[in-house]
């Protein structure tokens, strides 16, 4: 540990790498159990201590004393699983950090954050010489963009995202096919509807999201043509929000539960556990996104989620880091659908059994091509 960090308290250490994680003064309240004045004044003792002037100053600090060589605090993880490349990951996809021992450093996703605040976290990793640093939501591409070309030796990797990569060559595009797992998903929430009316809920309206949308829907027709839709979005950029507002996911999808439809899909990030609550009280079904969120959802709404629309984040992540350690040519982008396993849905829930060689069909005839998804609503 660098030796002024070693002036602060354990308490004052405790703020100082929630803070380097992303967390504002109230988040870190609530993780220490104290007040957020109390947060706060932690914070104006660290600056203090460490002659610092801002939150990003004491990231970047934290950051580069734990890259090279100490963990401030117990990560719950040995030093001997940690490789000698040292990686960053930052990100809601805890299927990502769950898999990766090598990870030394996983930042929550902060969706409320600034660009502002995404490039100073960015630029803390690579000054601290975490060497790739992976950004698992396209919440980071503007960020991502702006400070790529200041650290030409720093991998960089984002998901959902392949806009940057054709003008940095140290920057890969992580990207689904997230259309086609959708269109699956589609067509279970048709043949599970016993009303013909069915739901979508969006975190954010970005056209990463309409993707999901434009699937969903396609499938849903391909299988009941007269199927009635209902769709919303939590928010609109700037505000990535929609992205982490379970009290907004709950109320948008008892709305829609209250407009006739029995099942909702929704594409909302942790909103979701909203969606799943709202599904449980209507005595409906949800489904879920990226992972099989059946299998970790609380056990009292756990039976309400159908299943689930999978993108396999951490196999693009682990094949990018692959990439990196052996040196192989720079792929500008990395793409992954339902051929190479990358999309697909769950079927953990025995409720979907009944419409699962419909849709195993289905997904045959994308592969082969008979079947094009479209990407637009």
């Amino acid at each position: 540990m660098s030796e002024d960090l070693r002036h602060l308290t354990r308490r004052e250490l405790q703020v100082a790498v929630f803070i380097a994680s992303g967390l504002s003064d109230r988040e870190v309240g609530e993780r220490l159990s104290i007040t957020r004045r109390t947060a706060e004044w932690h914070v104006e003792q660290i600056l203090a201590k460490l002659d610092l002037k801002s939150r990003s100053q004491i990231a970047t600090r934290v950051t580069r004393a734990e890259a090279f060589g100490s963990p401030l605090l117990p990560v719950g993880r040995s030093r001997r699983d940690v490789q000698p490349r040292l990686t960053a990951v930052i990100g809601f996809n805890a299927a990502v950090t769950r898999e990766l021992l090598a990870t030394t450093r996983s930042l929550d996703d902060a969706p409320f954050e600034t660009d502002a605040a995404r490039r100073d976290r960015l630029t803390a990793l690579a000054e601290a010489g975490y060497n790739p640093v992976i950004a698992t939501g396209v919440t980071y591409a503007v960020a991502l963009g702006q400070i790529a070309k200041d650290y030409p030796n720093t991998q960089f990797a984002i998901v959902d995202d392949s806009s940057l990569s054709a003008n940095n060559e140290n920057v890969t595009g992580l990207v689904f096919a997230d259309h086609e797992g959708s269109y699956l998903v589609g067509a279970i929430a048709a043949q599970a509807s016993r009303t013909g009316i069915i739901g979508f809920i969006g975190g954010v309206d970005i056209p990463q999201i309409r993707r999901f949308q434009a699937g969903y829907a396609a499938g849903a027709k391909a299988v009941r043509p007269n199927i009635k839709l209902h769709a919303t979005f939590l928010t609109e950029p700037p505000d990535f929000g929609g992205f982490c507002d379970r009290v907004k996911g709950k109320a948008s999808a008892a709305c829609i539960y209250e407009l006739g439809a029995d099942v909702v899909f929704h594409a909302a990030g942790g909103s979701g556990a909203g969606v799943f609550r709202a599904a449980a009280e209507a005595g409906a079904l949800a489904i879920g996104v990226d992972s099989d969120q059946y299998m970790t959802a609380s056990a009292d709404v756990r039976p309400s989620i159908l299943t689930s629309m999978v993108k396999r984040v951490d196999d693009a992540v682990k094949d990018f880091l692959r990439a990196c350690t052996e040196k192989a040519a720079h792929a500008p982008v990395m793409t992954y659908d339902l051929a190479n396993g990358g999309v697909g849905y769950s079927k953990s829930n025995p409720l979907v059994q009944p419409y699962v060689a419909k849709t195993d069909d289905l997904q045959r005839q994308i592969i082969s091509g008979k079947i094009r998804v479209p990407e637009k609503p």
